[in-house]
């Protein structure tokens, strides 16, 4: 546990402009909670293989909260920081009849600390058994329980992992990541950046943590960040229209639409590296011939798919269609959306129609 450095509230010790700047840069007003970092790993906890219940804890920075007596004061939190390259550890041996459920966290504990880098113990914690300045540890559970409580304020829970029972390694899934449950907040840095004049976004996007804003000068466009990089957070819109009009006589409806029967309209494209969301207005107007009645609607396919049936009318002679829905385009899939007029078991025969519809096509990640 050697290097792991006191939390700065101390004030004690020597820190250099390295440890200022850090703070400076992480701090998040009353927010609490690790500072997930570029890559979204601070303070991550992962299992490390080999032939011991043995984790790791990434390299990372967090907000402590400050608590008394149960209470969160508001008025501040703990900044700790855990240097590269972080720290491993093994966990008590499972037992042999049961799992177990462990707790890692990180926790401040008093402000006696006399020295400039504390240096904790990992331990089995029991109430009054606290280290000076600050430490990642153990809550260990009870065989055959659920996940024990914690027993300390001025901590954040990090991982909750399962010891199965007669287990010697731990695998990837008995861990579950709890860095950013709902009562920890996630101080993710989301300040928006600028691009220079010039200046590509994805050079940018390298600087900016997923959800956070870029805007681009020479586009004078807004981008958000995603998994991987930048895309429009508004623009790159692209809009299609697709009219039909007046039919041959002796033309009949679909009560199955799919193919090319009953098809009105259609929206055909490329495939897109990202997902696409598809808004569609439309409008259908037709004539039946004489003696011709039945339910009628329209059906939005995508890729397919059925992913609408507007509103049904049971009609005989001549009606409509207008409605608006969205649809679904997934990444590497070609778009394929195409409206069909539906006739109930396809005996309407529609002398004549008139039809058109819209989609505006927007990008997401």
């Amino acid at each position: 546990m050697a290097g792991i450095r006191a939390p700065l509230f101390i004030q004690k010790g020597q820190y250099d402009a390295q440890d200022f700047r850090a703070a400076l840069a992480d701090v998040r007003g009353l927010n609490i909670g690790v500072i997930p970092g570029s890559a979204g790993d601070g303070l991550k906890v992962t299992a490390v293989s080999g032939n011991s219940a043995r984790v790791a804890v990434a390299p990372g920075r967090a907000w402590i909260p400050l608590t008394k007596n149960g209470t969160r004061d508001s008025r501040g939190a703990y900044y700790v920081d855990l240097p590269a390259p972080g720290i491993q550890f093994d966990l008590a041996t499972a037992s042999a009849t049961a799992d177990r459920y462990d707790l890692i966290i990180a926790r401040v504990t008093n402000e006696t600390d006399a020295t400039p880098y504390s240096e904790v113990p990992l331990g089995n914690f029991a109430p009054g058994n606290l280290a000076a300045g600050w430490t990642v540890d153990v809550v260990r559970g009870v065989d055959g329980s659920g996940a024990p409580t914690v027993p300390f304020e001025n901590c954040i829970l990090l991982a909750k992992i399962r010891v199965r029972r007669g287990a010697l390694v731990l695998a990837p899934s008995d861990i579950e990541d709890m860095r950013f449950t709902s009562s920890q907040g996630d101080p993710t840095p989301l300040s928006p950046l600028r691009t220079a004049p010039g200046q590509s976004v994805a050079s940018v996007a390298a600087q900016q943590n997923r959800g956070g804003l870029i805007y681009n000068t020479d586009e004078d466009r807004l981008y958000v960040k995603g998994a991987t990089s930048a895309r429009p957070l508004s623009a790159g819109i692209s809009l299609h229209t697709a009219p039909t009009s007046r039919g041959a006589t002796g033309w009949w409806g679909a009560d199955q639409p799919n193919g090319g029967n009953g098809r009105m309209m259609t929206f055909d494209g490329a495939a897109t590296s990202y997902d696409r969301v598809g808004i569609v207005s439309y409008q259908m107007r037709y004539t039946t011939s004489a003696g011709r009645s039945g339910w009628t609607s329209c059906w939005v396919m995508s890729g397919g798919i059925l992913q609408w049936d507007g509103i049904r009318v049971n009609t005989g002679g001549s009606g409509a269609h207008v409605g608006v829905t969205h649809v679904w385009i997934s990444k590497n899939q070609p778009l394929a959306v195409h409206l069909y007029l539906y006739s109930q078991g396809g005996v309407h025969q529609y002398d004549d129609w008139q039809s058109t519809a819209q989609m505006t096509i927007i990008p997401v990640e």
